[in-house]
């Protein structure tokens, strides 16, 4: 047989963003924007589509069900097959792909529930591999197969190798659809939060760990997560600090929306 590795084309399709799930769902057609765009015009993106077009409710119902075109055809059993198909992704392509047996599929299953539970997750390696009866090697590499599979986030600073056993700082769960089906509902807001905030940046920008904070997106910005308590303590003295807030609906100077990130792409 040739080789087709100089012929193939590969394409990376990633699940639905917010704007494209507002298209498909609700036939409304928002624009693109950078990060840029956003820190500039999220007042005029704002009073242009979010109220006239009740998007509040809409981003919530697409955090559980949204990310995945299937959702529309699925209905309650929607969470299930997405379960179905990481067990699909587990248990064939990872073995085809990446040539490892039983066994290892089991543990690579293992990593990933432990994981789903605690994102993000700042992983001590040594740790987690004692309380999987695996090795340090087996984690890392494990951790790898998860990412290339588009089952995980793993994200390094931008001072780390991104060589796959170069430890990682932060670890989470895909995008918020595979969080919400694998801890069966039962999620952490905070961890919700910053699965949905990377899976939404990964699509346009570069995502790294900061000295502080919880993203570095592009090395220029500098971003911390969260809700209504959230401030700027722990982003001080840091470059271009801005807060992602699910409970804005409307940004200021240095906060935007989080409901804006999905319009990306």
């Amino acid at each position: 047989m040739g080789d087709l590795s100089r012929r193939a084309v590969v394409y990376h399709l990633r699940g639905l963003s917010f704007r494209e799930y507002l298209t498909f769902e609700h036939s409304l057609n928002l624009p693109v924007f950078t990060f840029d765009e956003l820190i500039k015009n999220h007042g005029d993106i704002y009073d242009t589509w979010y109220k006239s077009q009740n998007l509040g409710k809409k981003f919530q119902n697409y955090l559980v069900a949204g990310v995945y075109p299937y959702y529309h055809t699925t209905g309650k059993n929607y969470h299930q097959q997405i379960l179905n198909t990481v067990s699909r992704v587990t248990d064939i392509d990872l073995p085809a792909i990446f040539n490892i047996d039983y066994s290892t599929t089991r543990q690579v299953k293992k990593l990933l529930a432990v994981m789903a539970g605690i994102t993000p997750f700042t992983p001590n390696i040594s740790k987690l591999a004692r309380d999987l009866e695996m090795n340090r090697t087996s984690v890392l590499t494990y951790l790898d197969y998860l990412d290339s599979a588009s089952l995980i986030h793993v994200l390094r600073s931008g001072l780390k190798s991104d060589a796959a056993l170069a430890k990682p700082d932060k670890v989470l769960i895909e995008n918020p659809n595979l969080h919400y089906a694998l801890c069966s509902g039962n999620i952490n807001t905070g961890s919700h939060r910053e699965t949905y905030c990377v899976y939404a940046f990964k699509a346009a920008h570069q995502v790294s760990t900061p000295a502080r904070g919880d993203l570095l997106i592009d090395q220029q910005y500098t971003i911390e997560i969260g809700g209504p308590g959230k401030s700027f303590h722990l982003l001080a003295n840091m470059p271009n600090p801005y807060l992602i807030l699910d409970t804005k609906e409307k940004g200021t100077k240095d906060t935007i929306p989080m409901w804006m990130l999905g319009l990306f792409y």
